[in-house]
């Protein structure tokens, strides 16, 4: 029986039991981050257990920093973005609380109620825990934050298709990259159909069985009700990992309808035809040109702002994911197809692309595994698939993430601090106060979500009888101001009570004695009233 193994092991190239195991590259095994031929006296079993340990500490220790990083970066008042306050958490407050302001978004009804729903159960459990203080803002957003920690799993699992270190190095980027980290603790759409989709991707391989696919057929449809400008990207992807294979079709489907019909009820439930904002956002946004009223940008912005972001990465990033390609390509075809569905909408912002992006960052990962082994396989000065070499492929990508980090285009231009949501609640919890005027420049900054006090609430401009500085008559309607520290503060007998903030939003609160009172002269310029009559 020695004879024929040994004969069997030669054939193999020293690989035995090749079905077990794939063939490592020269110099590996003693890390265990790549199988490696047994050693004459050792079990297989023995093997497995020990590369099941390293396994586990890789992947809980990675796991542990992509927590600690986004627990870092978490801050409840905060926003990349308007959308986050005054579309999502402001819908979930006013279902929760009964009251606050309706944007045009959802008075023509061009969003779907899927993400303020979804944040109704955490809003409502905080403020039965903690009664008028801020857990209520709190939970929800912790929520998102914990489901977005998502692609750092699916990194591994893809990885893992690979090899130990591809896992590794996969979920360490995705893990600690900057943009993963900050987008993940925030409530967007993006973030959040990013997240089905990759944990989908994890899922989703011709060897699957049947629950996963399901699954993943669930999750690329929840992805789709998310962000539905991401539909194509995604259908592209289901047919190429599909193609003909009609039992991951028939998993797909099974896995999609309900989560289709689900979102049909909801669209129902709250008075809409099913998927009718759909069809309006089309109409309103691209047949009538909304989004270029809003701000239309040029065709190259989004060539700009990957090169503003990403700086001298880009080219490294770039070529890993061309390393990457025959291995990855479904992904890679995904992400670009994304690029050419948004670049050919006229309003264009950096984070419709979170998909391509954090597709490309994934991709390079492992693309940069591929480099090394190609660059160091076969020399005795390193081993390709060894602890160290793997350690300092992380700490560059960590040393890249962190020096994007400390630019000012994260430090001061990738989302407000809070300060100004901070200040104004802090106000309106005085029971002093009974009005607040703040800036209509940034009204977004000020919803009832982060205020979270039913309270007048005024958005003054730079209109005759309603600027801040000049407020007229409308003064009578509130006691306490805010104003930008750039701007003119409003007249006595205001007197300021002290700023906050950094340097994109320092903002000043103004306070006077005696009461409030709403009337003809200044209900129009109230928070609700000014969007109606400005169509914001």
């Amino acid at each position: 029986m020695t004879a024929p193994l040994t004969l069997i092991q030669a054939s193999l190239g020293g690989c035995a039991a090749k079905l077990r195991y794939p063939c490592p590259l020269k110099g590996e095994g003693k890390s265990g981050l790549a199988p490696s031929p047994l050693p004459r006296h050792e079990s297989v079993m023995g093997e497995q257990s020990i590369d099941a340990r390293r396994a586990r500490l890789w992947f809980w220790g990675l796991f542990a920093m992509a927590v600690a990083l986004r627990v870092f970066a978490f801050n409840p008042y905060s926003a990349h973005h308007p959308d986050e306050t005054i579309q999502y958490l402001e819908q979930a407050h006013r279902i929760v609380f009964g009251y606050g302001v309706v944007p045009w978004e959802f008075r023509y009804f061009i969003r779907s109620w899927l993400i303020p729903l979804l944040l109704v159960p955490s809003m409502q459990l905080g403020e039965w825990i903690d009664p008028g203080g801020t857990l209520y803002l709190i939970l929800p957003r912790a929520m998102l934050a914990a489901f977005n920690l998502a692609p750092v799993w699916a990194a591994w699992v893809i990885g893992r298709r690979q090899s130990l270190q591809h896992a590794i190095v996969a979920m360490a980027v995705i893990a600690l990259w900057v943009e993963c980290v900050l987008f993940s603790v925030q409530v967007l759409s993006e973030s959040l159909a990013v997240s089905c989709f990759l944990v989908a991707a994890a899922l989703l391989h011709s060897k699957a069985r049947m629950p996963a696919i399901v699954a993943a057929g669930a999750l690329m449809a929840l992805a789709g009700l998310m962000r539905f400008q991401f539909g194509p990207a995604i259908a592209v992807y289901a047919v190429l990992i599909a193609g003909k294979d009609l039992r991951l079709w028939k998993g797909l489907i099974a896995g999609g309808i309900p989560v289709v019909l689900g979102g049909a009820a909801i669209d129902l439930a709250m008075g809409l035809f099913p998927y009718q904002w759909v069809l309006t956002n089309f109409r309103m946004n691209i047949l009538e040109g909304r989004m270029r009223e809003i701000g239309g940008v040029s065709h190259w912005h989004y060539a700009q702002a990957i090169m503003i972001y990403w700086k001298a990465a880009l080219l490294p990033i770039a070529f890993f994911v061309a390393l990457a390609w025959r291995e990855h390509k479904a992904l890679i075809i995904a992400a670009l197809v994304n690029i050419a569905v948004h670049q050919l909408i006229g309003h264009k912002e950096y984070r419709y692309l979170w998909l391509s992006i954090e597709i490309l960052l994934l991709v390079a990962a492992m693309g940069s595994v591929n480099l090394l082994r190609e660059t160091i396989a076969g020399r005795r000065l390193a081993e390709p698939g060894g602890l160290g070499a793997t350690a300092v492929l992380i700490a560059l990508w960590g040393a890249g993430s962190l020096a994007l980090a400390t630019t000012e285009t994260y430090r001061l231009g990738w989302r407000a601090s809070g300060d100004p949501g901070r200040l104004g609640a802090a106000a309106l919890r005085d029971p002093r106060v009974c009005g607040l005027a703040v800036p209509r420049q940034e009204y977004t900054l000020f919803g009832y979500a982060l205020l979270h006090r039913n309270k007048p609430v005024f958005l003054l401009g730079q209109e005759a009888e309603g600027a801040l500085d000049d407020p007229g008559k409308a003064a009578k309607g509130f006691n306490a101001a805010m104003t930008w520290v750039s701007d003119a503060p409003p007249p006595p007998p205001f007197v300021r009570v002290g700023c906050r903030g950094g340097v994109r939003d320092r903002i000043c609160l103004y306070r006077r004695s005696g009461g409030c009172e709403i009337d003809q002269d200044n209900r129009k310029l109230l928070f609700q009233e000014t969007l109606l009559r400005l169509d914001m």
